[in-house]
């Protein structure tokens, strides 16, 4: 089975803005577990370079997309962007997962 992932690369411009992005996240209201095709987030800083990586990985393009369109999607980010979340900055980037393996891979059926 192959499998999609997705990546947002945020900059923040100070250490005070790194940190209310990582409190975001810390934050948020967990509704992309709940969508068909999820395999897992990983949330990860660098405080040295003032950047956060986002990865989420899905059972195929699809089912990111569909979480894109979504509701959902549509609310937890005008969370985020309540938080007023300044001096960030973010780019995002989708892959094939050419190769993976361990319990995040595993079939749900």
């Amino acid at each position: 089975m192959a499998f999609f992932a997705a990546a947002n690369r945020i900059k923040a411009s100070s250490p005070e803005a790194l940190e209310k992005v990582l409190e975001a996240f810390k934050g948020r209201a967990g509704f992309v577990e709940k969508r068909p095709g999820f395999k897992g987030l990983l949330v990860l800083a660098d405080r040295n370079k003032l950047e956060v990586l986002v990865l989420s990985i899905w059972e195929s393009r699809d089912a990111f997309k569909a979480w894109v369109e979504s509701e959902e999607f549509k609310k937890a980010h005008e969370r985020a962007r309540a938080r007023r979340l300044e001096g960030v900055e973010s780019e995002g980037y989708e892959y094939e997962v050419v190769e993976a393996s361990g319990p995040l891979f595993e079939s749900r059926e």
